[in-house]
């Protein structure tokens, strides 16, 4: 992960600028998911805000190329620092994952912290910030540290919860229907046809879309693991066609499940689809997100309480 600080008068509208998206009103101690489009209007990266105080905030992103493009927007009143190489950052997820933390936190207040919140605090005597929120969908936290720390922490934890790869966490968030930057936003589309115009300001989206991002079940020879579509692949599909873009087998799902692209016309059609690659069978879109809304992971959590996406 690349984290970027900015300091100073002009941060918050540096990065509101940068994300397409008024990041001003946010509360100390809140954090914001943004993405970054190009002028296209096509998504090219997501990213977490977190305001540390009235003139700092930390941007944090999977795409290298944002903390070099947030640097260069420094000026006389506002100061961009790369925090990456002296940050290290932690998830725990699950639905057990605060009564995992929560011992080595010492006292309740992570029991009170609220969905797309943080808060200072030590985890096992380590100075910590900790972000209630997460890329699995499920229930958990983000404990960001200095990166000198790192494998202490990484020792107190991995001590008594279970350790899990990436793959795990590709296929929780396939399932929650969450876009992974270098698969889903490599083919060109635009926040309304990844169905996320909800996180950019109304001023920058476009009122055409040509395709939906959806979630889908399919059979194949072999069960795909960190999944990708092809770099030769075509970026757009045609009507019948589903343009894949991740996959994995889900156990929930009893099959293969994954996200990617079909014509706007396609989006609620009961036929089977295509894949033009033939990697895919017995193509057939699925609700998204794919898990039983009763367990409420993606928005829910140990106080049950509804969050709006506005306060994501």
């Amino acid at each position: 992960m690349s984290v970027v600080r900015l300091r100073g008068p002009d941060a918050a509208f540096i990065i509101s600028r940068y994300v397409r998206r008024d990041i001003s009103q946010m509360s100390p101690g809140s954090i914001r998911y943004c993405l970054r489009s190009d002028d296209s209007g096509h998504v090219v990266s997501d990213l977490t805000v977190w305001r540390l105080n009235d003139q700092t905030f930390d941007v944090m992103s999977g795409e290298r190329q944002d903390a070099k493009h947030l640097l260069e927007q420094a000026n006389r009143e506002t100061t961009v620092e790369d925090l990456s190489e002296s940050t290290a950052i932690f998830a725990v997820q699950g639905p057990m994952s605060l009564a995992q933390v929560l011992p080595a936190c010492g006292g309740d207040r992570l029991k009170q912290l609220g969905y797309f919140c943080f808060g200072d605090l030590d985890i096992h005597g380590i100075p910590a910030r900790i972000g209630r929120l997460g890329y699995t969908g499920e229930r958990g936290f983000e404990i960001v540290v200095d990166a000198a720390f790192a494998s202490s922490l990484w020792a107190s934890l991995s001590g008594h919860i279970e350790v899990a790869g990436f793959a795990v966490a590709d296929i929780l968030r396939i399932e929650a229907g969450f876009a992974l930057f270098c698969n889903e936003f490599t083919i060109g589309a635009t926040a309304k046809e990844l169905a996320m115009d909800c996180f950019v300001d109304s001023a920058y989206n476009s009122s055409i879309a040509s395709m939906s991002l959806v979630c889908f079940t399919a059979t194949a020879n072999e069960r795909p693991v960190l999944w990708q579509r092809p770099q030769h692949a075509a970026s757009a599909p045609e009507p019948g066609e589903l343009l894949a873009t991740s996959a994995c087998f889900s156990l929930l799902a009893g099959s293969i499940l994954g996200l990617g692209y079909v014509a706007t016309q396609d989006k609620s059609t009961a036929s089977p689809l295509i894949d033009p690659l033939g990697n895919f069978e017995e193509i057939r879109l699925q609700q998204k997100p794919f898990f039983d809304l009763k367990k409420r992971v993606v928005l829910g959590g140990w106080d049950r309480r509804f969050y709006p996406l506005s306060a994501i």
